[in-house]
């Protein structure tokens, strides 16, 4: 390595010291600044930010705010390859920008933090609006990655005759296995057969005629055809006739205390830094994992003058293991003595290999200063007795990968688990790389982790096997099948050689970070595991966990293995959140488009979209109440009840708060929605208007649960404002007020200037609002839950992952008989919200509720812009800003039920639509970036609840709300006095069931 002032750069600028200096490799582009927090950095042109601090000398890239308790740290380059997003900073007042992927030019001013939103500190917008409908391009055969499985594809493809169109993300194809040289250096003489192989294959991608668009984020799939990606900076919607996905994977994390300090990364971020930008990822660096990987790394370094203090290596020196070593040889005897000079290299560099060793611990302030290293027995437990600490500024860490499998998934391919790989999902294929869903195709490691010459070979199949189900002459592929053939039999052996002592996660300090991005810890999840959470799901909801701008790449393993440790795992309930879109951030800009309006909600049917986790069956049971449904309104009947007394037993089919309720906004509504009020309204809007009593009670109801509960709901009564941009919309808005006002309702219409002195963030384009200042906002992960212990803490009784399947009366007894034995009871109450019709079928009742499957949005944690909920007169919109930052964005806009994966999802419409609107009414909000999209299950009725004892079925009771968030403490109150009293102090004439056949 080497460090020296250049000539050209700024004064008091200098390149080093952590440069590496390389044979046939030398620095080509121009020497610029850029700014950093306020100071001056040297860079060299077309390396990524993250390189060009790295080279400087710096760790610390990002200014981390912890959610949970408002606390904040520095954290550095963690995954190198724009997965993890723990090095995303500002630049030129973008915000979310990935250091590991953004290349300088010059000139730059880059913060550790965002923006404040303010005036004169604004949001940025990220990308300038599409000015219509998205463009489409259609190829034959789009190629999502670059790596060697997605070169060796296109270019297969291409012989045939297809027009191939390749996607990547980075600056240039390769991937993260060949690693190509920044273009801030140029290469005189690749410097090694690998980086020699990676040039050769990608110019022959490019000299085919494969069309290559660099730099472009795939963001999902919504259908085999429909491919959603960011070019050049604008959104494309890419239609291929055939599709293949080469995503690659991430590293597997293993958590120890201190691995979010800067210094701290993974092995293939290292080697990011050292072969591609040429940066030493330290002065003196410490190696740690599983594999050949570390190794290659460890090599690499040490031949290009960086200190490597030690390498750890996990698993038991190989020298026991003659049949795997031979079979290894047999396969491939290029890369076993490849294999030999880098153990050799490293004792002649005096690196100490320990084997059955691993890193424990890493210590510092700021950064990485010691490791911890100890010995590990062969059932996987360190021996802290004989801890050795070791000084270093750098810390890899590689234990091996994960597939990305994001995309597939979000398109319904099946998965299954992956034995060798933490139990993680791999992707089942055909032979030729075809998935579950015809015409897309998956290869390399992001079908399954098996190296890059099967995924090279595999993606050479895949697309020669695309191209002839087009019809055209495929090249042959036998060479290609010998290949990989042999590459497996390599692989395996190799990863004999290599066995590790099983892992532990049972032994990881509880204080030890596990999701990266929301800061939970070990003790947590497990505490939340330990209390019965038996899925990933259960685990999100209560504790944000994978809720961060990865979306649960890194914490996603390590959950499930705890989970499958705890409770065991079933085949068919593979460990995985439920596939969202997008899969990656995007800048909400990018999909604003306007589209059509439309009145009230989008009925659709009701599929049972439980995915529950097998119980043993129970045989029978009793109770004097059943409640069926586990949602908001179920946890509130339960609790009610159960304060009076009532032995109550609830039956859910899935889980606490899994379907409409956990997937909902947390909009606590009082004004009615402009939706019901006028010629959009349901039944003429009598029935909604009848409810509005009940929405200033049920609000106060909620803040007594908060207080009998304990807990903070983050209830925040900041008022609603419902805006419009034209005079009939404010007339719209002054009717609507008179009506709501005639109810009890606060409201009152303000001008443009109240307007902007209540949320000055606004839009100047907005003419006035009504404000309704009993309205605001809830926690509802938090909220149903701590009701949910509440009623349990009282007496209720709960069974869940039971289905009910029929209702039968038997004397003066229901017989309600579910998936796992038969519940006798007095009283049955009906509180399955969206699938309360299909419950009432059971006793011969038709309760007219419909479900209407709507989407929500999410966007990453933004500066404080608006405090109020936010909706819009004439159009579909609910805004919010929770307390964590990020802004929820929702409005009715519909979903669709996507049957192969047997849940709803969201549409690109809808997407594009409701962020259209919200940024006419935010504009900042086109500085941000959208996290994820998710869709729920939503109650259409008329606009009023269903409550009370059936006509004509006596103790059976329906409790059902199409509001159902806000009203249902009211609709859970009146369901117990109704069962308990008798009557209740609120007439609940208009929310009879008869009603509809009078």
């Amino acid at each position: 390595m080497g460090g020296s002032a250049h000539p050209s750069a700024p004064a008091g600028c200098y390149i080093g010291p952590m440069r590496i200096v390389r044979r046939h490799v030398r620095p080509a582009a121009e020497p610029v600044s850029f700014t950093y927090d306020g100071a001056q950095v040297a860079a060299l042109a077309g390396e990524t930010v993250a390189a060009a601090l790295a080279a400087s000398g710096r760790a610390a890239i990002r200014r981390h705010e912890r959610a949970r308790d408002g606390g904040a740290d520095w954290r550095g380059l963690w995954c190198g390859m724009g997965a993890c997003y723990d090095c995303v900073v500002t630049i030129d007042g973008r915000t979310g920008q990935r250091a590991c992927l953004a290349r300088v030019r010059g000139g730059e001013v880059v913060r550790s933090q965002a923006p404040a939103g303010t005036p004169e500190d604004p949001l940025r917008p990220l990308v300038p609006p599409p000015a219509g409908d998205l463009p489409e391009r259609v190829t034959d055969v789009l190629v999502v990655g670059a790596g060697p499985a997605g070169l060796a594809a296109a270019l297969a493809a291409r012989e045939a005759g297809a027009d191939v169109t390749l996607l990547d993300e980075r600056a240039d194809p390769g991937g993260q296995y060949y690693k190509p040289v920044a273009r801030s250096h140029a290469v005189d003489r690749a410097p090694d057969p690998q980086f020699a192989a990676g040039a050769a294959l990608a110019r022959a991608v490019a000299e085919a005629g494969v069309t290559i668009h660099r730099g472009a984020s795939v963001y999902g799939a919504f259908a085999a055809d429909e491919v959603l990606a960011e070019v050049d900076g604008a959104a494309v919607v890419f239609r291929p006739r055939r599709l293949v996905l080469a995503t690659g994977a991430t590293e597997r994390a293993m958590p120890v205390p201190g691995w979010t300090l800067p210094g701290v990364m993974t092995t293939g971020a290292a080697q990011t830094l050292a072969r591609s930008a040429q940066v030493a990822p330290g002065l003196r660096v410490v190696i740690a994992g599983n594999g050949p990987l570390n190794i290659q790394l460890a090599t690499d370094l040490v031949a290009h003058g960086v200190e490597v203090a030690a390498v750890a290596e996990v698993a038991r020196a190989p020298a026991g293991r003659v049949a795997a070593a031979l079979a290894a040889l047999a396969a491939d005897p290029r890369k076993m003595a490849e294999g030999a000079r880098y153990l050799a290299a490293l004792r002649r560099a005096r690196v100490p290999l320990l084997w059955g060793h691993a890193a424990v611990a890493a210590h510092g302030n700021g950064r990485v200063e010691t490791v911890d290293l100890a010995p590990v027995a062969p059932d996987g437990t360190p021996d802290r007795a004989r801890i050795r600490r070791i000084e270093a500024d750098a810390l890899a860490l590689g234990y091996g990968f994960v597939s990305s499998l994001e995309i597939a998934v979000a398109l319904g391919c099946r998965t299954e688990r992956d034995g060798r790989h933490l139990g993680t999902l791999r992707l089942v294929t055909s032979n030729t790389g075809e998935t579950t869903v015809s015409g897309v195709f998956a290869v390399g490691d992001g079908a399954r982790v098996a190296g890059a010459d099967v995924a090279e070979a595999s993606g050479r199949i895949a697309g020669a096997e695309a191209a002839r189900q087009l019809g055209l002459a495929a090249p042959g592929t036998r060479a290609a099948r010998l290949r990989r053939r042999r590459a497996e039999r390599f692989q395996k052996a190799l990863w004999t050689l290599f066995e590790a002592p099983p892992v532990r996660l049972d032994l990881v300090a509880g204080e030890t970070i596990l999701c990266r991005c929301e800061s939970i810890d070990f003790a947590t999840i497990r505490g939340e595991i330990d209390a019965g959470a038996k899925s990933l799901a259960v685990l999100k909801r209560r504790t944000r966990l994978g809720m961060g701008r990865c979306q649960g790449r890194t914490c996603t393993p390590l959950a499930a293995r705890l989970l499958a440790d705890r409770h065991g795992t079933h085949p068919l309930h593979p460990p995985a959140f439920a596939p969202r879109l997008p899969v990656k951030p995007f800048p909400a800009a990018a999909l604003a488009v306007e589209k059509p309006e439309w009145g009230g909600h989008r009925r659709a049917g009701s599929p049972n979209l439980a995915r529950p986790v097998p119980e043993p069956p129970f045989g029978s049971d009793e109770a004097e109440v059943v409640v069926i449904g586990g949602g908001v309104v179920g946890a509130c009947v339960a609790c009610e009840l159960a304060s009076a007394g009532r032995d109550v037993l609830m039956v859910e089919r899935d889980d606490v708060n899994l379907q409409a309720s956990g997937s909902n906004a947390g909009s606590l509504h009082v004004q009615l929605l402009s939706f019901d009020f006028g010629a959009k309204a349901e039944a003429g809007g009598g029935p909604a208007a009848a409810t509005l009593p009940l929405g200033p009670w049920s609000v106060r109801l909620w803040e007594e649960l908060a207080e009998a509960c304990g807990r903070d709901f983050e209830i925040r009564i900041t008022g609603g404002l419902m805006v419009a941009e034209s005079a009939e919309g404010l007339a719209f808005l002054k009717a609507k007020a008179k009506l709501e006002r005639a109810y009890g309702i606060e409201a009152e219409i303000i001008g443009p200037n109240e307007l902007r002195n209540l949320a000055p963030a606004l839009g100047e384009n907005l003419v006035g609002a009504e404000y309704a200042p009993q309205e605001g906002k809830i926690n509802p992960l938090t909220a149903t839950y701590s009701v949910m212990n509440e009623a349990l803490r009282r007496g209720a009784r709960i069974r869940r992952s039971t289905d009910v399947v029929a209702i039968e009366r038997n004397s003066a007894v229901w017989e309600v008989r579910t998936s796992r034995g038969t519940v006798r009871a007095g009283i049955v109450v009906n509180a399955a919200g969206p699938w309360a019709r299909p419950v009432g079928t059971m006793v011969g009742l038709d309760v007219p509720v419909h479900s209407a499957p709507l989407q929500m949005i999410v966007t990453e944690r933004a500066p404080k812009l608006v405090d109020q909920l936010v909706a819009h007169a004439d159009r579909h919109l609910s805004l919010k800003q929770l307390d964590s930052g990020g802004l929820v964005i929702g409005g009715a806009w519909t979903a669709r039920y996507a049957e192969a994966q047997n849940l709803n999802v969201t549409t690109r419409p809808s997407v594009e639509g409701n962020l259209w609107v919200a940024s006419r009414v935010l504009p900042q909000l086109a500085g941000l970036h959208v996290l994820r999209t998710w869709a729920g299950m939503n109650v259409n009725i008329d606009g009023a609840p269903i409550v009370g004892e059936a006509p004509g079925t006596p103790g059976f009771y329906n409790a059902v709300t199409s509001n159902g968030y806000t009203l249902a403490p009211a609709v859970g109150r009146i369901t117990a006095d109704l069962i308990v009293r008798g009557r209740t102090d609120v007439d609940v004439t208009p929310y009879r069931l008869d009603r509809f056949s009078a």
